[in-house]
């Protein structure tokens, strides 16, 4: 190979090389642009994103609201509903109470007329002012009867405390006149003159036992 030859081939190598950089550095720089396309296209994604989300709740909140406000008009539907039903029942009640007391008015005038026309109220009147003197009268006899049987039991009660008044001073007097007891009280007498005091209460006792023995036997005799 000349010379010339070697030389032009270096030339071209170089030119070669240097057209391989030039691409090289074009598509470096092609390289960064895409990337820096990429960055700002995920930047912008994710602003959409952000934005969608947001515009999603907006929906989802306004979604809500229409709902909650359906639901809403469904129940004031349903309330107006059921007040015209109550007022419906009201007035009906009204109307059947009316009714009745014009019915029942009704009743007891025909029933006022009817014992008008008959004079039933005028024989029932009658008739219980009969009962009513009868019933007077039936009292009247049983006051009377309890009065006499009154009178009786006041008369025997005070027969019987006349003779319990004699009987108790027959019952104070028979002691006075026993022979027995006279004797221990004119012992006690002369105990009591000696000053002996232990037999004057044996003797007191004494006397007061027997007296009381001979109240009882009496009581017993009497009976």
């Amino acid at each position: 190979m000349s010379l010339e030859s070697l030389f032009q081939h270096i030339i071209f190598t170089e030119h070669q090389a240097e057209e391989s950089r030039r691409l090289m550095r074009e598509v470096r720089s092609e390289i960064t642009r895409c990337r820096e396309k990429i960055k700002k296209a995920t930047e912008e994604l994710n602003e959409e994103k952000i934005k969608l989300e947001s515009k999603v709740q907006q929906f989802e909140k306004s979604f809500l609201l229409q709902l909650l406000k359906t639901h809403e008009n469904a129940l004031e539907k349903q309330y107006s509903e059921i007040t015209n039903h109550r007022n419906m029942l009201l007035q009906t009640f009204e109307a059947i109470k009316k009714q009745m007391i014009e019915e029942k008015d009704k009743f007891f005038k025909e029933i006022t007329d009817f014992n008008n026309e008959y004079q039933l109220t005028k024989k029932r009147e009658l008739l219980m002012k009969e009962n009513v003197k009868i019933e007077i009268s039936n009292l009247e006899n049983q006051a009377n009867i309890l009065k006499s049987v009154f009178e009786d039991e006041k008369n025997e009660s005070i027969c019987t405390t006349k003779h319990l008044e004699a009987e108790k001073i027959k019952i104070n007097e028979k002691p006075q006149n026993d022979a027995e007891c006279l004797r221990l009280k004119k012992e006690l007498e002369l105990y009591k003159e000696d000053d002996m005091e232990s037999v004057y209460e044996a003797l007191q006792t004494e006397i007061e036992f027997l007296e009381l023995t001979l109240a009882q036997k009496y009581l017993q005799e009497s009976k």
